[in-house]
């Protein structure tokens, strides 16, 4: 019998999110509160669990989908009683290895925002302090410290989403002391 997981309540005074990365694809087997779903919401990013055992039989949304409370984001078919205890002595399958969340797909965008870009990027080159000379522990760790995955960057959901619409790589960023 299908069910429609719909997006559980994620808190007071959050009414849905953008999705990051779904973690299944039809007809994957997943177990009652397995991750399915990672969601940025403006607070914070969320992984949403399964409601129940099954297989995954539709997949209602993709990356850089808006969803709200209450929304079906999949249809789980619920499987028969002798089924699940065959499929029980079988060994468990691996669990799946978490992939990188894609780049949401960038809209057609005006000639004018890539100029934005190289304004901020140059906004924050200008920033700092050209008289100051580089630490003397600088140079090629500096330069690999500017390779850091954006992931791996400390930034608030809202600051990485206006990172994302505006095409900037959110490690390129610095901050002001």
């Amino acid at each position: 019998m299908p069910i429609d997981m719909k997006l559980p309540e994620l808190g007071e005074n959050i009414e849905g999110g953008d999705v990051l990365r779904v973690m299944v694809k039809a007809g994957d087997q997943i177990k009652k509160d397995q991750s399915v779903l990672e969601l940025e919401t403006d607070k914070a990013t969320i992984e949403v669990p399964a409601s129940s055992d099954g297989v995954v039989s539709d997949v209602k949304v993709k990356p850089g989908d808006k969803v709200k409370v209450g929304q079906t984001i999949l249809v789980i078919e619920e499987e028969a009683a002798g089924v699940q205890s065959a499929k029980a002595e079988a060994p468990a399958p691996p669990k799946p290895v978490p992939v990188p969340a894609p780049e949401p797909p960038k809209a057609a965008q005006p000639a004018a925002e890539p100029k934005r870009k190289a304004e901020v990027v140059e906004l924050n080159r200008s920033k700092a302090s050209p008289a100051s000379p580089a630490p003397a522990s600088a140079g090629p760790a500096a330069s690999a410290a500017l390779a850091v995955d954006p992931a791996a960057i400390a930034a608030a959901p809202s600051a990485r989403r206006l990172a994302r619409e505006l095409g900037v790589n959110i490690s390129e960023i610095h901050g002001s002391s």
